[in-house]
């Protein structure tokens, strides 16, 4: 599985995470919304690592996700904004594509 993590999305994930004192193992989970007709979008949360959940390490950050989810994991890219503080996080070749037409 590929997936692309800037170096200063590597940081700021890794601050987060030594920001949380949690006793349970935690990491990122990166899952993906629909937005209608469009392309999808994603979100990031950190999260227990579940027993039924998959997980690996990428640039030593912990990420986990439902099996169902393995195909919108490979691929990823995920970078930083300097200027707004948020996350990017896209995927060039979803594995699924909406089959919504607009007229």
């Amino acid at each position: 599985m590929k997936v692309h993590i800037s170096d200063l999305a590597a940081a700021k994930l890794l601050y987060i995470l030594y920001q949380e004192h949690a006793d349970e193992s935690l990491a990122f989970r990166v899952m993906s919304h629909t937005s209608g007709c469009g392309t999808p979008s994603f979100a990031i949360d950190l999260t227990e690592i579940l027993p039924h959940f998959e997980s690996m390490k990428i640039k030593d950050i912990p990420f986990t996700w439902i099996p169902a989810e393995r195909a919108w994991m490979d691929g990823l890219i995920i970078d930083f904004n300097r200027e707004n503080g948020k996350f990017i996080v896209a995927h060039p070749n979803p594995p699924f594509q909406s089959q919504c037409q607009l007229s």
